[in-house]
């Protein structure tokens, strides 16, 4: 089997070798756990291997996604040069903008995504891109009424992009830091991987870790890990516990 690498200190080993070519993947958790730092460093990574990366963002222009890949992790001295290379393509806010003028009826709203998903094929077409990372599908589901219409749109684009041969993550927001309190949409069963990223409270601290609920075509670890995130990524502590 194909398989390609995310390049995360542990996480490659918690997949087994990495993530099966063509798979999409929501990752999924609270605020502040590190969804984008992920999603931008796998992106990142591959560069780094040769494979070039799409960062689509609904909610920030690209100059301050660049800035603050920047300010946390400062020992990627060529995260800038890769972009302006695009080997990393980061496109923003623009996407949003079509959405948001798109809200006006269905009608609208299905001219606004056509839109963008109009221009997610020519980035990825016109930059020969291997690996997508869209932040967030809670921005989406945003300009949906219909929980079904929405399925259907997001389905529709990653199916698109899975016949474009991209490896695709998609960050999801969930209204909850804890494990125990989690549920999952039906977008999350019809997905090819769920990755979990967690801030788990213990007395006054809280602990980040990282779980991978469901992984298709593939063996994958099933413990709770523990991560950090440092000034030169993610680290992933296989073996280690969390508590």
């Amino acid at each position: 089997m194909e398989r390609v690498k995310t390049g995360i200190v542990g996480l490659d080993e918690m997949l087994n070798g990495g993530i099966p070519a063509g798979h999409q993947v929501f990752l999924c958790g609270g605020p502040g756990v590190g969804k984008t730092t992920l999603g931008i460093e796998y992106l990142y990574r591959g560069a780094k291997m040769g494979e070039r990366g799409l960062f689509l963002s609904l909610e920030e222009e690209p100059e301050a996604i660049i800035r603050n890949v920047q300010a946390v992790c400062t020992e990627w001295k060529d995260f800038a040069s890769l972009v302006a290379e695009k080997k990393i393509v980061v496109a923003g806010q623009e996407a949003y903008i079509h959405l948001e003028k798109g809200t006006t009826g269905a009608g609208g709203m299905q001219y606004a995504v056509s839109r963008v998903m109009s221009s997610l094929d020519a980035l990825v077409s016109e930059n020969d891109i291997k690996r997508v990372t869209i932040d967030s599908s809670t921005i989406i589901k945003m300009f949906f009424e219909s929980g079904i219409e929405f399925r259907r749109t997001l389905m529709g684009m990653l199916k698109n992009l899975k016949k474009r041969g991209c490896t695709t993550l998609v960050t999801g927001e969930s209204p909850t830091l804890e494990r125990g309190e989690l549920h999952f949409e039906t977008e999350h069963f019809v997905a090819d991987g769920i990755i979990m990223l967690y801030n788990l409270q213990q007395q006054e601290k809280r602990l980040p870790a990282i779980e991978v609920v469901k992984m298709r075509s593939t063996l994958h670890s099933k413990s709770l890990t523990p991560i950090k995130i440092t000034s030169n990524g993610i680290n992933v502590y296989v073996g280690e516990k969390v508590y």
